[in-house]
């Protein structure tokens, strides 16, 4: 046996393509933030999951007439759900910013995630008996300590930052709940992706590859997401006389860059990358399932975390604040090891 080194990898790359997946909208100029919510969630949600079905998905078609209708529909359900939620999300980094959004949302992700998949399936009980799979746990408890850690020292970060005058709106009251919703609607998704297995099985059957597999799934648990939120977008940009921006114009009917529609599909695109590359470390990872999701939200957070850092959020900060954070990316990086190394135990033993 070894450890999946290559499958926590390419869960690496995932989880850096979604903790910079934001990074775009801050070359967006003179639009709503709504607009550049709609063309993110237009090209990741709808757009390239469609694309991606027709293109590596053989006999579609077929895949989806031999497929249970209500296996795609509880996908579908699952993912307007989460469609909430990732609304949530993008409006909570405007109020408490990078750090406390990733760390809360995502570290509640991690442990529902962690949980309910299993629960719903009614393998937790094995799960929770084997080795492996407490170890995994144990993984997801330290992850979470992390998280936690995180928290607090976005939240010291913030406050003095606030003190300073240089911490932008920060408004804890309207994004922690925010980030709680967030949170639970996303770990959500792990329900919508793993209610598509027949779909996925059926494409496997028809000879798709199953590094690519997960298009399929993507189907319907993002357009889930996307007609969920559509209704919701549109309105607001009617509201406020925004829908010309829609058509690249700019806010108050100023001039928009050109530039603004291919950056919010590229954060679309970065947001697809992270689930492209998660079903490839998916793959290659444990025998019960358990491991992929809450070790891909841990890499998440410590990834953000690295970003906000890069981005010189932590600037300015209190020698005792990058302390506290640098302590917590100490213990994200643990959990991963930890979750690898039950992993490495839940493997079926290679025969003699």
């Amino acid at each position: 046996m070894s450890i999946p080194i290559l499958g926590i990898l390419l869960h690496a790359i995932g989880a850096l393509a979604a903790g910079i997946c934001f990074t775009p909208q801050h070359k967006v100029r003179n639009w709503t933030y709504q607009s550049f919510w709609f063309w993110m969630c237009l090209s990741s949600w709808f757009l390239l999951p469609v694309l991606g079905s027709l293109l590596f998905i053989p006999d579609l078609s077929e895949v989806l007439a031999n497929s249970p209708r209500a296996a795609m529909v509880k996908s579908f359900g699952y993912g307007m759900a989460y469609g909430f939620g990732g609304m949530a999300f993008g409006f909570a980094i405007r109020y408490v910013g990078y750090s406390l959004t990733y760390s809360l949302a995502i570290g509640l992700s991690a442990v529902l995630g962690f949980f309910l998949t299993p629960l719903m399936q009614g393998k937790l009980g094995e799960i929770l008996s084997s080795a492996g799979g407490n170890a995994v746990l144990a993984g997801v408890t330290v992850g979470f300590i992390g998280t936690v850690l995180c928290g607090l020292a976005g939240r010291r970060k913030e406050r003095e930052l606030a003190g300073s005058g240089h911490g932008g709106t920060f408004r804890p009251a309207i994004g922690i709940p925010l980030c709680v919703l967030a949170g639970v609607l996303s770990a959500v998704y792990s329900l919508a992706l793993g209610a598509a297995d027949p779909v996925a099985d059926e494409a496997l059957r028809k000879g798709a590859n199953p590094e690519l597999v997960m298009n399929v799934r993507f189907l319907f648990a993002s357009t889930g997401a996307f007609f969920c939120i559509l209704p919701i977008t549109l309105w607001q940009l009617a509201k406020t006389g925004s829908l010309r921006e829609l058509t690249g114009a700019g806010a108050d009917g100023q001039s928009a860059p050109k530039s603004n529609i291919l950056w919010s599909c590229l954060a679309g695109l970065l947001w697809y990358l992270q689930f492209i590359f998660y079903g490839m470390g998916h793959n290659r990872m444990d025998t019960l399932g358990v491991a992929s999701w809450p070790l891909h939200m841990i890499m998440l957070i410590l990834f953000s975390t690295l970003v906000a850092i890069i981005r010189r959020e932590w600037s300015g900060c209190s020698p005792a604040t990058k302390r506290l954070i640098t302590f917590a990316i100490s213990i994200l990086i643990l959990a991963v090891l930890v979750i690898g190394y039950g992993n490495h135990l839940n493997q079926t033993p290679a025969s003699h």
